[in-house]
């Protein structure tokens, strides 16, 4: 195990003949696909495998979450039952504000204490927050329900509480468990993101986003056992219990950081003092060199003039310490990021594409299942077979195929390809709603050409191949946009895109689909017709909404993919920035790009 001094110093330096022969047995016997090599010091290789395993057990517990929640809400005990359909896209609008709030509690945190004590206040926060809904869920799911009230018994007493209550305890857990996900793997990203070069990044990430793909896929197939003896408020506490363990690594990873003296907190206490510096120094020159007109103003009052300056200062002071940690500012300063790194804007506008585009197929799927299978439980078994599929496929990509692509093509002819199969799959979506499906539908066995099942096949192929390019390929290509970013843009910026941008895409568009199912029913046209959902004959319907997201996605990740930083130079950036300590190497990087451009 390397000292701090020692790890500063093999950082700095390259390694030699014994240290790249020297690797420890543990490491020695771990799979090699594992982010491992004998070139990495012991610290930063058992740093990144405890991440990634954190990681793996956060996406683990999710999914026990989002099973929950999303059978709770649709329970007709305690959650909207058949008006479920009416609250879901209201929920997730709301999605969005909470997000935001997360968003502002995390820069607080990471403002003040840092990026490691930033992830376990937060991780820790939403430990507690599942297990206050779930232990809540499982108050009310023991207790008697009348006719229009509540009924909690407490020591003999009773305790008697709105009808609706259960329906909004779920709602708040159904908002929260769609919000705290990006909250959390953002920052852990983050922090596999600074300590990985762009070439190990482009190696092991898609090892690291397939063990989690695993995991989810492990937790998925599993939730119908557990449900039957735990219940659905048990598989609450079960992703309670996965984030305790999740904590506990990523900690563990930031502490063997900090040891081995590649701690990414190291460049914000640097910018820190890089920023008062400048601060002090801009003010001495106010003091020192004061302008003409300031002179003649004291030469007319020489004693005013001073006092005004004072008071001006010390309400400057106290308005910029009041103002430093409300929203408008924390708006501005993301503003500023996206304004001075053009990447996180280009990334900003792609992930409101895409999750526009997944939120509009998510929709039409829902509502052409619901025609197709008719019984709950077969509906159900549908759609966790689907979900079991998406997982498995992106596995395999993530396992197989994505190592070869990042060692034969550039990240940035991956974006401009990457939109392209979801856009066919849509195009030929649109062409089966117009002609009826007799040409389009003409290759499916006849099993399957009913217009129901074919409507229905159809936009899961869409969905599919838009979810499966999601989780195998785009999720591990936007990490890779971060890794030769400065802190600010890896933590930050990466915060308000994972966060505020997948969110606002899915509420945004949820409010948009809730409008036009409005003005469809206004003029007399059903949720589930045809002419609403695309369906064959229909004329189009919300299959020309989600034609136009995939077109607006291919636009987006075209402008993303020409600021998107080749192998070779994100290398040197990177390279640069460990050999400054800082964030100067990506800074100057800008500055060329900027000049380039013009």
């Amino acid at each position: 195990m390397l000292t701090p001094s020692q790890g500063s110093l093999a950082r700095a330096a390259p390694p030699t003949q014994s240290t790249m022969l020297r690797t420890p047995p543990l490491l020695a016997s771990l799979p090699p696909w594992l982010p491992v090599n004998s070139t990495n010091t012991d610290s930063k290789s058992l740093s990144a495998l405890s991440m990634s395993l954190a990681m793996s057990l956060h996406f683990f517990g999710y999914e026990f979450a989002r099973g929950s929640n999303m059978a709770l809400f649709t329970s007709s005990t305690l959650g909207f039952g058949a008006a479920s359909g009416k609250y879901y896209p209201l929920a997730m609008a709301c999605v969005s504000p909470a997000s935001m709030a997360l968003l502002l509690g995390y820069g607080r945190e990471l403002e003040k204490k840092g990026p490691r004590k930033a992830l376990r206040n937060t991780t820790s926060f939403c430990v507690g927050m599942l297990l206050f809904f779930g232990g809540l869920v499982r108050l009310l799911s023991l207790q008697d329900f009348g006719e229009s009230n509540v009924i909690l018994g407490f020591f003999g007493g009773e305790l008697r509480l709105p009808r609706n209550f259960s329906q909004w305890v779920i709602a708040l857990s159904f908002i929260f468990q769609n919000s705290y996900a990006h909250l959390l793997y953002a920052q852990q990203w983050s922090f596999l993101g600074s300590i990985f070069t762009p070439t190990q990044a482009s190696q092991y990430y898609s090892y690291v986003a397939g063990l989690s793909s695993l995991c989810s896929m492990i937790a998925g197939a599993s939730i119908d056992k557990c449900v039957s003896w735990m219940g659905l408020p048990g598989l609450l506490h079960v992703a309670a219990g996965s984030l305790v363990c999740t904590l506990l690594l990523a900690d563990w990873a930031y502490g063997m950081a900090e040891r081995g003296g590649f701690d990414p907190s190291e460049e914000l206490v640097r910018k820190r003092k890089e920023k008062e510096e400048k601060k002090k120094h801009q003010q001495e020159q106010q003091v020192r060199m004061p302008s003409q007109q300031q002179q003649r103003r004291q030469q007319k009052s020489p004693t005013a003039t001073p006092k005004n300056h004072d008071t001006n200062s010390s309400k400057h002071s106290k308005s910029s310490n009041s103002s430093s940690s409300s929203l408008l500012h924390q708006v501005k300063q993301g503003y500023t990021l996206f304004k001075r790194v053009p990447t996180l804007g280009a990334l900003f506008l792609e992930t409101l594409t895409f999750q526009s585009l997944s939120t509009i197929l998510n929709t039409i799927l829902v509502t052409q299942l619901k025609q197709a299978v008719p019984d709950d439980g077969q509906r159900a078994a549908w759609t966790g077979n689907f979900y079991a599929t998406v997982n498995g496929l992106s596995t395999v990509f993530q396992f197989f195929l994505f190592p070869f692509l990042t060692r034969k093509v550039e990240p940035k002819v991956i974006w401009r390809l990457m939109p392209l199969l979801p856009l066919f799959c849509t195009l030929v979506q649109c062409a089966s709603s117009l002609d009826g499906g007799s040409g389009v539908l003409s290759f499916l066995p006849s099993a399957l050409t009913s217009k129901p099942s074919a409507a229905l096949y159809l936009i899961a192929v869409s969905f599919l191949t838009a979810k499966t390019m999601d989780y195998s390929l785009r999720n591990v290509l936007a990490e890779l946009v971060y890794v030769p970013l400065d802190f600010e843009s890896r933590f930050v910026g990466k915060e308000v895109i994972a966060v505020f941008a997948n969110r606002f895409g899915k509420s945004g568009m949820a409010l948009i689909l809730s409008g036009w199912q409005f003005l469809r029913r206004g003029i007399g046209v059903g949720v589930g017709s045809a002419a609403f959902t695309g369906g064959s004959g229909g004329g189009g319907g919300l299959l020309g909404i989600a034609l136009m997201a995939s077109l607006g996605w291919w636009g987006s990740a075209l402008r993303l993919s020409s600021l998107v930083l080749g192998k070779e130079e994100a290398e040197k950036v990177v390279a640069e920035r460990m050999r400054l300590g800082g964030d100067e190497g990506i800074n100057d990087d800008n500055k060329r790009r900027r000049q380039k451009d013009e």
